[in-house]
């Protein structure tokens, strides 16, 4: 405050001694008017940038003399009843404009803090003439004098104009703008005839933004096309890129203002000053799914079903549990009277030579009892538990059975269904270092390429080259002019390969890029893998002469929320097959590889076996010696089979080991007698297949079951209609067509 004073003071006398006291009540009246303003903490300016002395710009030899830029001019129009005279004017920071024309009305720059819209608020700010030469702040040429440069930075204040005041250097303007088709992404500025295309075809959000600005600065924007004779020029400096030439011609003067979406580099913005735009994340992209074929393909289609367990859980399973539940079950049952595992079973043995026949037990070997109880507990995997359990300790053991039955089958069809429906993929590469550890090498624009590899040390060798057929340079990372580089990122890209000048396994991109390539159901198989590794800001070239009001007016519309609206409204949706559908998705036969092997790999197993079963049986009839034939026949239970066993016209009674005479039917008087046999097949143990019975030649009307022969007989418990459901042919009387006559016979 004293320094602010002493400044004053000075002033004050030197005007006394010019003017007289007229003008040093003039002055007394001004320093009141700025009793209220920020003190001046430097009133001789800072030392970095000192202001210039009374005597230094009013010698008579000062190289800072008040020479009007404007000759027709006098200092009385300019100060418009100022209190101070020309010498006056710009001696140490103060606050010099306020009491000028200008300045005369300017009550909103007595305001603390300053209002925004504030047309004159340069009239509140203190500044002094330095010596450019000497001062390291920011300075300009004075506007009014020749020879003279002023700061408003040595005295803290800032030299610039109001956002209003900018804004008015824009209006009824006509600005040169250059337009960039981008290649990928949907952020941008596009047009089907590509870049500088002087149209209206011109669409993205960063056209429709442009547009917004123009309206809010009531300017106008003539498309232009750069020089195309700079183009070459611009190939030395920066390389063949259409975005670099568009940043060459705005540096140069020669567009006002590029438009589309620029990635900030650093040598881009070292020419010319940018307006940002919006920062976009760098992903690593992977391959979701390796797209195989052949013999893999068909073994990764198969090892689906198994993937709902690990391999060790498997083993615990198949070598662990079920055999020892199966040899509890074992335990419990063998030798238990009623149970499925008797000590003995009853058996024929047939003398080959002798033709003699002779019923015997035969002990069954403990490891049959143990094949038929582990398959028993198999098949209740697939299948309620079905055999007869007659200890107590072995119903505890159908309690454990059924309860891990359901637990397993519970959490693996769950798993499956994900995998299915899901087409869950277990990847090894989870990030950036999982990528470098496993070899891959990297598909990436030059730009994002050098980008990435500065922040993660990437060695450049591992990017894919520019390709040189078609334009490009052969150094890492695509930057080729027609090989649509934000695109060939993706295209090339390979789960396994084996050029790496050509292919990649991975990519560095834009989210973006990815986006708008699955907005149209393309590349559904690449995918974002960890954090983002990089931002690449994006904005807009701007010359630099105009970059003052252009740059004002479009961080102004900016955060005005115009660039989140257009951004928002192009968003792309991503149309690829969704993956978290809560109704699933149709599964492919290839998907269903592994049910398929599963289910008609056992059923030809089933059949080799069977097979095997004959042959044997075959060679075992034509060899000599003893035979053996198994007399009882047990479902996949162990339950006996339900049929009656015939020997040489003589029925097996399993309770007495014994063998009957086998009855006739005898049909007398119309009506049919009760049979002797039951009305099971009666399944002959020398031809394994039922004949057919024929009328006794003996004996009239009366029907004689041959030697070793089976037949199943169906009758209605309807006494008045028996006959007319008795099934097979009797040679010349048919029984469905016929039941006239068989009730006469």
């Amino acid at each position: 405050v004293e320094g602010r004073h002493h400044a004053f003071e000075t002033n004050e006398w030197k005007l006394t001694q010019k003017h007289g006291n007229g003008r040093r009540s003039q002055l007394a009246d001004h320093r009141r008017a700025l009793s209220d303003l920020v003190d001046v903490q430097k009133p001789n300016g800072d030392d970095g940038c000192p202001c210039l002395s009374y005597e230094e710009l009013n010698g008579d030899s000062s190289e800072f003399s008040a020479e009007l830029i404007d000759e027709q001019l006098t200092w009385d129009d300019l100060s418009g009843g100022y209190a101070g005279s020309i010498e006056d004017y710009g001696v140490g920071c103060n606050y010099h404009d306020i009491g000028t024309k200008n300045c005369s009305s300017a009550t909103c720059a007595t305001q603390i803090p300053l209002a925004n819209n504030c047309d004159l608020s340069w009239c509140a700010r203190a500044f002094c003439y330095v010596d450019p030469n000497k001062c390291q702040r920011l300075n300009r040429p004075s506007q009014y004098f020749k020879h003279r440069s002023y700061s408003y930075a040595t005295c803290g204040f800032m030299n610039s104009f109001t956002s209003k005041d900018r804004l008015k250097t824009l209006e009824d303007r006509n600005f040169r703008v250059g337009f960039n088709s981008n290649s990928g992404g949907w952020k941008g500025a596009y047009n089907p005839e590509g870049s500088f295309a002087v149209n209206d075809q011109w669409t993205g959000p960063m056209v429709e933004f442009l547009q917004h600005a123009a309206q809010e600065g009531k300017f106008e924007v003539t498309i232009t096309a750069p020089p195309e004779w700079l183009r070459n020029e611009s190939k030395k400096f920066f390389g063949g890129s259409s975005f670099d030439y568009c940043v060459y011609a705005t540096a140069l003067g020669y567009l006002d203002l590029c438009v589309s979406a620029y990635t900030i580099t650093d040598k881009r913005a070292s020419v010319t000053p940018f307006f940002e735009t919006y920062s976009d994340p760098i992903y690593l992209v992977t391959i979701e799914e390796a797209t195989k074929s052949g013999w893999e393909s068909f073994l990764q289609s198969f090892k689906t079903i198994f993937q709902p367990f690990t391999p060790e859980a498997w083993i615990l399973i198949w070598f662990v549990v079920l055999p020892v539940l199966a040899a509890c079950m074992l335990f419990h049952e063998y030798q238990t009277p009623g149970s499925v595992f008797p000590t003995t079973r009853p058996v024929l043995r047939i003398n080959k030579d002798t033709g003699s026949k002779e019923i015997d037990n035969k002990k069954i070997p403990l490891r049959s009892h143990m094949g038929h109880a582990f398959y028993t507990t198999v098949l209740s995997l697939f299948t309620e538990y079905d055999q007869s359990v007659i200890s107590l300790g072995g119903k505890i053991n159908v309690i454990a059975l059924v309860s891990f039955n359901l637990t397993i089958l519970a959490v693996y069809t769950a798993n499956l269904a994900a995998i299915l429906t899901q087409e869950i993929q277990v990847s090894t590469v989870h990030n950036l270092n999982d990528a470098i550890k496993a070899g891959y090498n990297f598909c990436a624009e030059r730009k994002v390429a050098e980008l990435v590899s500065a922040l993660h040390n990437i060695d450049m060798n591992t990017i894919v080259p520019d390709p040189e057929d078609l334009g490009g340079d052969g150094l890492p990372g695509f930057n080729c002019p027609n090989c649509a580089a934000r695109n060939r990122v993706f295209d090339y890209m390979r789960a396994e390969h084996s050029d790496n000048s050509l292919y990649c396994n991975a990519a560095f991109a834009s989210l973006e890029d990815l986006e708008v390539l699955q907005n149209q159901a393309n590349h559904c198989n690449k995918k974002i893998v960890g954090a983002a590794l990089a931002y690449q800001t994006l904005g807009f070239p701007v010359f630099d002469k105009e970059a003052d009001g252009l740059v004002s007016l479009l961080y102004s519309v900016k955060y005005n929320g115009a660039v989140d609206k257009y951004l928002s409204g192009a968003e792309p949706v991503n149309r690829c097959p969704s993956s978290d559908s809560s109704e699933g998705s149709s599964l492919t036969i290839q998907q269903l590889t592994g049910v398929w092997v599963l289910t008609f790999g056992l059923a030809l197993v089933g059949i080799i076996i069977t097979l095997i079963e004959k042959y044997r049986h075959k060679k075992a009839q034509q060899r000599g010696g003893e035979m053996v034939v198994h007399l009882q026949r047990c479902d996949q239970w162990g339950h006996l089979a339900n049929h009656d066993i015939v020997i040489d016209g003589h029925k097996f009674d399993p309770s007495e080991t014994t063998l009957r005479p086998l009855g006739k039917s005898v049909l007398q008087g119309g009506e049919f007698k009760r049979l002797s046999l039951s009305n099971r097949s009666l399944l002959d143990i020398n031809t394994s297949r039922p004949t057919e019975p024929t009328l006794d030649s003996t004996a009239s009307g009366a029907l004689a079951y041959p030697r070793a022969s089976s037949i199943m007989v169906k009758i209605k418990e309807d006494p008045e209609v028996i006959g007319d459901d008795v099934v097979g042919n009797f040679d010349s009387v048919n029984g469905d067509d016929d039941n006239e006559s068989l009730h006469n016979t």
